[in-house]
């Protein structure tokens, strides 16, 4: 058995704030103890990490873990969507490193395994006792019985950030219901001031704002549209589809968003050049830090029949959530083992140590949160249901399809009828 039972910790929760640490490294030392240190690393195992996280706790994890289990480490950083062709690429040509992150959700979960280049890792968590450490259904067992990932990070969830100072210098209060914030957008755009910012470029967030208006709308409805027993042309699918276009049509969107890569948007947001920024609950710490007291947080507003705490979009479902695998060619293979999971339950002590809930026991005390966190805190604990992100829940190639679809309903080359018509051809054969 590889979970205590430990009870059920709620995943949907945000990503703190940025852990710093110094560089690791030893000082040389002279002369003979200087040779004899260069010939014992010499014959020192070695595990290479690919990443694409750029919060620095990782690295900084990675290299206390590395120090742990006794190897040189070889961290490479990836910017995001660089990562995700040189992943796609390196599975298909098995040149993978020893270590790697991957992408919460079906669509990028399938390729790797389907790749047959990952170690299963049940072998390491039985002998180490370290599976024990996870908690309950925290460790995905696949259909042939294997565990073949262990976390990289705790579940994060759509958040609605705003800037204080901007809402202060408009004289207006953040928005609690679809006409109010139709009503700021105006206002905003009035005083020359970015609505929403919105990195549109990568598709994901726009993707994501759709299914939360679409749950807004009725919970429940992509779960029974996706089952068959409703059409992604009902009421729900349409009207938050016409939510978005009269967003466009309201300039609620920097001028290109549609061509704005996702970190120029987010630059936007931080330097107060836009007034709100839809994001993951993530960067709640790399925000603080850049913002300060400026950085607001509202549960996102009412904007159809359902509750502001009926339910909430997340990035990845327990399935499919954010992993690290290990090559199964690694030279170095019970290392590389050993070094992925002692790399989890680290991650894991420091989400506990920012007072977040964890996937795994951990004897770390927790810190205070700030006001912003320990609201969203308190939302998220009120919310009804998660909603994982639907790309996640699709296929790899049906998902890509899907994110195009959307990025055409943006630019406006799709009505709502006629977006959500090929939706309902699109996804009712996505199992």
């Amino acid at each position: 058995m590889f979970g205590k039972k430990l009870g059920v910790v709620a995943a949907s929760i945000a990503l703190s704030s940025v852990v710093l640490s110094a560089c690791g490294g030893a000082n040389g030392n002279e002369g003979a103890t200087q040779n004899q240190d260069a010939k014992a690393a010499e014959g020192k195992e070695s595990v290479s990490l690919w990443m694409f996280d750029a919060d620095p706790m990782y690295q900084a994890a990675a290299e206390a873990t590395a120090a742990e289990v006794g190897v040189d480490l070889n961290y490479e950083y990836i910017q995001d969507e660089t990562y995700k062709t040189k992943i796609s690429v390196a599975l298909a040509a098995n040149e993978l490193p020893d270590v790697f992150q991957q992408h919460a959700g079906k669509s990028y979960r399938t390729p790797v395994l389907q790749s047959k280049t990952v170690a299963p890792l049940n072998d390491t968590l039985d002998s180490t006792g370290l599976g024990a450490k996870f908690l309950d259904n925290q460790l995905v067992k696949e259909e042939d019985g294997n565990i073949y990932s262990v976390p990289s990070n705790i579940s994060t969830t759509l958040v609605f950030y705003y800037n204080k100072k901007l809402m202060n210098d408009l004289g207006a209060t953040p928005p609690a219901t679809w006409d109010d914030l139709q009503a700021l957008v105006t206002k905003a755009d009035d005083k020359g001031i970015i609505p929403i910012a919105l990195g549109g470029k990568e598709r994901w967030q726009g993707d994501l704002l759709y299914n939360l208006l679409v749950a807004r709308q009725d919970v429940n409805a992509f779960d029974q549209a996706i089952k068959g027993d409703a059409k992604f042309t009902d009421a729900p699918f349409v009207d938050a589809a016409k939510q978005v276009t009269t967003l466009v049509s309201s300039n609620a969107f920097q001028k290109g968003f549609l061509g704005s890569a996702y970190l120029d948007a987010q630059e936007l947001f931080k330097n107060d050049k836009a007034l709100i920024w839809i994001d993951g609950s993530f960067n709640f710490g790399a925000l603080s830090k850049a913002m300060g007291d400026n950085l607001g947080y509202i549960a996102f507003p009412k904007t159809g029949a359902e509750d502001v705490h009926s339910a909430t979009i997340g990035f990845q479902n327990s399935a499919a959530p954010y992993s690290l695998f290990v090559n199964n060619s690694s030279k170095h293979l019970d290392k590389a083992k050993e070094f992925a999971i002692k790399l989890s339950l680290k991650l894991n002590d420091d989400f506990v140590r920012k007072g977040l809930p964890g996937y795994a026991a951990s004897e770390v005390k927790s810190e205070s949160q700030n006001e912003q966190l320990s609201s969203y805190a308190s939302d998220i604990s009120k919310t009804t249901k998660t909603q994982a992100m639907w790309f996640g829940l699709l296929s790899a190639d049906t998902g890509q399809e899907y994110r195009d679809m959307t990025q055409q309903l943006y630019g406006g080359n799709l009505t709502p009828e006629e977006y959500t018509a090929q939706l309902e051809t699109l996804l009712r054969s996505a199992e």
